[in-house]
């Protein structure tokens, strides 16, 4: 399943009689996997170990593990500790000071030579885009690929974060842009096209629309976001038996989820529509 607790798009929906979807795509975190198992798959040093049980604390229980990430920085535990540090104020959605230790975290790790830096920078730029700050989240995101040490997943999320900010900004073109470089690294990412999908029935292009969602549902044809946005898209091109069909899915697919509640609104306002 698409996660629920997925970075700002900002894509309001066309949908029955005009009315707002609660927004499917809800800001999160930024990424919570641990960097030193994605760059780092057998962790051999001291440092990376107790990086590990750091992230990983803070993780479990945000408030211990900052205490732990702050007692660490002090006995000097240099960039991997500020980066500790950042990924406890992530996941207590504190941004302002997320920001700050992500960005010093990356700076840190690009002056040692680590090529973690680079997932530092993407971790600075969610940060940034979540607290709304999108000029610096475009910024670090930059940063990110600057170096080319990501791999093709990686970079294609990063690619799709900076997508996020281009429709934050109304830049629809450029958004479209980084959505074909998406598709292209990491085709199999339901998320990607889910998203195009929205994108592009925004706008009107119904049939990037249509073609898009398909594969969305191709990856993850259970999930109740794709059904709730392929009901979207048939509603918005007048074929109202399939958006009722899709929005049943949704409700079917996640019966407790923000899509399955939008869809149970469209529903009624079809039925209020045909007693009316």
């Amino acid at each position: 399943m698409i996660s629920s607790l997925l970075l700002p798009i900002l894509i309001q929906s066309a949908t029955p009689f005009g009315s707002p979807i609660d927004p499917v795509l809800r800001p999160s975190q930024p990424k919570s996997e641990q960097p030193v198992q994605s760059s780092v798959p057998k962790i051999q040093k001291p440092t990376d170990r107790r990086f590990f049980q750091c992230t990983a604390e803070a993780t479990e229980d945000p408030g211990k593990g900052l205490l732990a990430a702050n007692k660490w920085q002090i006995e000097g535990g240099g960039y991997l500790a500020r980066n500790c540090v950042g990924f406890a104020y992530a996941e207590l959605q504190n941004w302002t000071k997320a920001i700050p230790e992500f960005v010093q975290s990356a700076e840190g790790a690009e002056a040692a030579g680590d090529e973690r830096a680079a997932i530092f920078w993407s971790q600075a730029g969610n940060a940034a885009l979540a607290g709304g700050d999108h000029a610096g989240a475009l910024k670090y995101f930059e940063a990110a690929l600057a170096p080319d040490t990501l791999d093709d997943l990686l970079k294609g999320e990063v690619h799709l974060d900076m997508a996020r900010v281009f429709v934050a900004q109304e830049q629809y073109d450029q958004a479209k842009n980084e959505f074909a470089i998406v598709h292209q690294l990491v085709p199999e990412d339901p998320l990607g096209w889910l998203l195009s999908a929205t994108l592009a029935r925004r706008t009107g292009d119904l049939v990037t629309a249509k073609a898009d969602i398909a594969e969305a549902a191709k990856r993850a044809g259970t999930d109740p976001a794709v059904a709730l946005e392929a009901g979207n898209i048939a509603y918005q091109a007048g074929d109202v038996v399939n958006a009722k069909s899709n929005w049943e899915q949704a409700v079917k697919f996640g019966p407790d989820s923000s899509s399955a509640k939008a869809a149970k609104r469209y529903l009624a306002q079809l039925v209020t529509a045909v007693e009316e």
